[in-house]
């Protein structure tokens, strides 16, 4: 069997949901169920973990969505943040912390952009913006829709999510009736000049040991391949954390609600751990690819002047993993545009087990998944509870037995091959939700087959079955938490409910005998 790691500080944490709506299914089979596979598996190992994010209050998306429903920004708020708590807590979705901003993190925010523009980190620039003569406004980032200047793609004023290459407000390729025709008026802004810390971040890039995913390694070198883009730090608006750098007369501007995710990232998961200086070994991220700019260069070069300028900001080794999109009948899950299937209803049809089951199993981890509700049903009632019916059943027979005995030789190579199977989906290099999906799968095909064979006189072969079981309890812990308590449950073992089994504890077994397997039939309709 493989060593286990020496045991590190991990902080996990997804891209903060937009409080617009609650989750779909595209959020959940994304970097929502992937950072909890991630902190889950991460607590296995024996890993010191953090998980925690929170809601992107700041972004104009909640401000165009509640004026299309007719209600305020803080009613929008609020509601979602109900809402998507509640969905991560049916999903199980085990986070240390999930709130909102709050004044603390507000100054929190405005101190470190502050501080480093008082170290020249940023240039004020004229940039021309859309400007609504009737209201008085400039108009940016979710308020702006056109055309991809480089792809053509339908996109909004930032990173265009089919390409995932960044475009200023003014870039867009106008359409008819849309902010993006509005004429445009010159108004002075601060930007993070990305070109002007070109060294900063190929020197990152280089000497960094950490491979990205092939989507993102694209982003990145279609960016440096050319002049890398300024990006606003603030806008001419009201809606967000605002700043006086313009001094008292001039009218305060608001921090791009996007640079600040990652300051939200710092703020969070050192509150998750209840210490402000708190450092971390890893720092593992999961977002979509139409995240991936920001993480790989914004983000990137605002932790770098962080640290340059002597802030104590950690610059932990750093894995951002992206993934492509979840396809609802060949269309990309939104929820502005209506295109979904809310998380909370389809695990409440399905079962909070078999829905992490099924979406682990077909994330969109490199390439786009489609998601079809029949042929996940199909999935599941062959891969999940065909094989669970079968174990339940055949096991039934082994009440009241121990696992007293050595294991044969057939069960013990098993039990290996299966554990190695969930180690390298679990090792953060290669990490995979759909490789440790597809081992729970097999692990409970192989214990269905080999069970129907079991001669209740041949202790090696009882002891290897119910063992091989036992072990599920440890390895689909992450994918699969409810059959892991129901594993624990059958031998009276410890709650596995908010406390981690540990593969270093995979080699003892219980002390109690076999009660019983029992798992809660799948939901009706």
């Amino acid at each position: 069997m493989t060593d286990s790691p020496a045991p590190r500080r991990v902080n996990v944490t997804f891209s903060p949901p937009t409080p617009n709506g609650d989750l779909h299914l595209g959020h959940l089979a994304g970097p929502v169920l992937n950072s909890d596979v991630c902190a889950r598996s991460q607590k296995v190992l024996g890993h010191d973990v953090a998980f925690a994010t929170s809601t992107d209050d700041n972004q104009t998306y909640v401000v165009t969505t509640a004026e299309r429903l007719g209600t305020t920004p803080e009613a929008l708020i609020q509601h979602a943040l109900e809402s998507v708590t509640k969905s991560l807590e049916l999903a199980g979705v085990d986070v240390d912390l999930f709130e909102r901003p709050d004044e603390d993190y507000t100054a929190f925010v405005r101190s470190f952009f502050t501080r480093l523009w008082e170290h020249g980190a940023f240039d004020l620039r004229e940039v021309e913006l859309p400007y609504d003569a009737d209201t008085g406004e400039y108009k940016a980032e979710a308020f702006v829709t056109g055309r991809c200047p480089t792809c053509l793609a339908h996109a909004r004023a930032g990173v265009c999510e089919a390409c995932g290459l960044y475009n200023l407000p003014g870039a867009l390729l106008p359409v008819t009736d849309t902010a993006s025709a509005l004429p445009r008026r010159t108004v002075s802004i601060w930007v993070l000049d990305l070109e002007r810390h070109r060294s900063l971040i190929t020197n990152w890039y280089r000497t960094t040991d950490v491979r990205l995913r092939p989507d993102l390694a694209k982003v990145v070198a279609d960016t440096l391949a050319g002049r890398l883009p300024y990006i606003p730090l603030t806008y001419p608006t009201a809606w967000g954390i605002t700043v006086e750098w313009d001094g008292p007369d001039i009218q305060p501007q608001a921090i791009n609600a996007w640079p600040e995710i990652y300051v939200g990232h710092l703020y969070w998961l050192q509150q998750a751990r209840l210490d402000t200086q708190a450092e971390c070994d890893e720092l593992v991220q999961f977002i979509g690819i139409d995240n991936g700019f920001y993480n790989a260069f914004v983000y990137v070069t605002l932790a770098l002047l962080a640290a340059r300028h002597g802030m104590p900001v950690p610059l932990p080794r750093t894995r951002t993993l992206t993934n492509q999109y979840y396809m609802l009948e060949g269309r990309k899950f939104s929820t502005s545009k209506g295109d979904v299937r809310w998380a909370r209803d389809y695990l409440e049809a399905v079962g909070r087990d078999r829905a992490r089951f099924v979406l682990a199993l077909t994330s969109p981890e490199l390439q786009q998944a489609e998601f079809s509700e029949p042929i996940a049903a199909d999935t599941i009632a062959a891969r999940y509870d065909a094989p669970l019916t079968a174990i339940v059943e055949q096991l039934g027979a082994l009440t009241g037995r121990h696992i007293d005995a050595t294991p044969s030789p057939w069960w013990d190579a098993a039990l290996q091959a299966s554990r190695r199977r969930f180690e390298d989906a679990y090792r953060l290099e290669n990490f995979s939700v759909r490789k440790a999906a597809e081992a729970v799968a097999l692990h409970l095909e192989v214990l269905a087959l080999r069970s129907a064979r079991i001669q209740a006189d041949d202790a090696s072969e009882v002891s290897g079955a119910l063992r091989f079981l036992w072990a599920l309890r440890t390895l689909a812990w992450p994918i699969t938490p409810d059959l892991a308590e129901n594993i624990s449950t059958a031998f009276a073992g410890p709650t596995t409910v908010g406390k981690a089994p540990l593969l270093a504890d995979l080699s003892s077994t219980p002390e109690n005998p076999f009660r019983g397997l029992e798992i809660p039939p799948a939901p009706t309709a």
